[in-house]
């Protein structure tokens, strides 16, 4: 104990650990808010899960169809409720998947002739991911009604994959029928949107309707989707 109480001392006094060393902590945590450390309780979250209708957009929109195959799940929280109970901080992860237009595979066919897979393709589809980070505003518009708007950036995959119906395989071996052909790049991605939710009844328990719009950055900068309507529960 006297070889840290002689060691403190020499840190006041400026001896073999000078004072400034210590300014970066002290800047750091008074950067921090004061209201948010004083918090006791856990800060407001929730977590969402639902699904409804994508549409192709752009370039895509005339070789995919719309799909009401899309998942969507997301979590989110207040950072700092003691300074604002609007702002939140919102995970979302979606999944859709889009059938290619009957015409959009001729065309790939056509400009494919010496790529077997393509042209023993019967069937194509679309698949899309993303993760993205939206800081979301959260306003009341009623006793039992929020709204709210959001907009973020995060990952995104896009990948195309050409099935053959008739392989004679067998439905126990290939019962989606075998894929031929595959492709597929990752790159960053951009969203942004708003909807509402409604709470029926007292507790937790929301029902959300909401609208998005997500476009991918570098190799999937012509892949545009909207979700004119995604429909879910919230808890």
């Amino acid at each position: 104990m006297a070889y840290f109480r002689s060691h403190f001392s020499q840190i006041l006094r400026g001896g073999r650990t000078p004072i400034c060393a210590l300014l970066p902590s002290v800047v750091l945590l008074s950067s921090i808010p004061h209201a948010c450390l004083a918090q006791t309780e856990s800060p407001s979250w929730y977590v969402s899960a639902g699904g409804g209708l994508s549409l192709p957009e752009g370039t895509e929109k005339s070789s995919l169809q719309h799909s009401w195959d899309n998942f969507g799940a997301g979590i989110g929280f207040n950072p700092c409720p003691a300074l604002s109970k609007r702002f939140f901080i919102h995970v979302n992860f979606l999944f859709d998947e889009l059938d290619v237009q009957q015409q959009a595979l001729n065309q790939a066919k056509t400009l494919n002739p010496t790529n077997i897979g393509i042209l023993e393709a019967s069937k194509a589809q679309a698949k899309f991911y993303s993760t993205t980070l939206e800081p979301t505003y959260r306003f009341p518009a009623g006793d039992r009604v929020n709204v709210y708007l959001f907009a973020g950036f995060g990952w995104f995959r896009r990948s195309v994959e050409f099935t053959e119906e008739n392989s004679g395989q067998g439905a126990l071996l290939q019962p989606g029928g075998p894929a031929v052909f595959g492709s597929g790049g990752n790159s960053g991605a951009y969203d942004a949107g708003g909807g509402f939710d409604v709470r029926p009844f007292r507790g937790r328990l929301k029902l959300y309707w909401e609208c998005r719009y997500l476009h991918g950055l570098a190799v999937n900068h012509e892949t545009t989707l909207l979700l004119p309507v995604s429909a879910g529960i919230r808890w």
